[in-house]
């Protein structure tokens, strides 16, 4: 199992001399499932993955955590979406495909002056490549290859849900877009559900010290992830889902921060082009 971070950012992408490292892009990540192509969530990191996928990206599969629109954002970019010769297989979020058809209709209201009210300028039927609902990935379990993927909801606004990887190499948690309560322990459902995966990349948000204003916008401070991967016996924690207004520096202070609370656990936060392997 390959994993790849191509977009780390939450709420908005942040391109510019302060996110250098960690990356502005909003949340994209890909894996090498024994030779298969595995996409998660569409956010404006999809854009450059696409153009490092080539003229003949074949087949993909999408695997969406929700539709939000830092999530689905860069999908009217991802040059395979135009191509001929690829075939993208949707899943994972129930409405995930019919989501992404939204983002490309356009409707007409007659008047003195005719409108056409539409969020892109090209129809989602031009789009070249052949993208389909792929039922054999709907939640909550299902194979890709050797590989087993469980899925989970999340505490998020509108609803999202998380994925667990497993196969030969282990086990790989992803979970993005989730609301841990700072004044009590993780779900045991949840801490279940990350019990003993080599990797955790959990969102992070937000500081301690910001979340009695920010109770109930679906996200999760760093102290709360860090509890989580603590009560699940993870071998590895990463952050995600950086706030847009937090750069480098501040990211790296949140990193500090953690290790001196982590007892030996490896934290670190996600960076763009990061990759992981299993």
């Amino acid at each position: 199992m390959r994993f790849t971070f191509w977009g780390t950012r939450g709420s908005i992408p942040v391109p510019g001399p302060g996110t250098l490292r960690y990356g502005g892009n909003s949340t994209c990540c890909e894996l090498d499932l024994d030779g298969q192509r595995v996409i998660i969530d569409a956010g404006s990191g999809i854009r450059p993955l696409g153009q490092a996928l080539g003229p003949q990206p074949g087949e993909l599969i999408l695997l969406l955590t929700h539709l939000h629109w830092d999530h689905v954002m860069g999908f009217p970019f991802f040059a395979p979406a135009y191509s001929h010769q690829a075939v993208i297989r949707v899943g994972g979020w129930p409405r995930g495909l019919p989501g992404l058809e939204q983002m490309f209709h356009s409707v007409h209201v007659q008047g003195y002056f005719p409108i056409d009210f539409g969020y892109f300028p090209i129809d989602f039927k031009d789009l070249h490549a052949d993208i389909l609902r792929d039922p054999s990935l709907d939640p909550p379990r299902f194979a890709i290859g050797r590989h087993q993927i469980t899925t989970i909801p999340l505490n998020h606004p509108q609803g999202a849900i998380g994925y667990r990887l497993e196969g030969p190499g282990g086990a790989l948690v992803f979970i993005t877009d989730n609301e841990l309560d700072p004044l009590a322990p993780a779900p045991p459902e949840l801490v279940e559900f990350c019990r003993g995966a080599d990797i955790l990349i959990h969102d992070a948000q937000f500081l301690p010290s910001e979340m009695a204003l920010r109770r109930g916008w679906g996200h999760s401070d760093w102290a709360s992830a860090l509890r989580l991967a603590q009560a699940a016996g993870v071998g590895r924690l990463l952050f995600t889902h950086h706030d847009p207004g937090r750069d480098d520096q501040a990211l790296e202070r949140v990193v500090e921060q953690a290790r001196a609370q982590a007892g030996g656990l490896p934290v670190e936060a996600a960076a763009e082009g990061q990759v992981l392997e299993l």
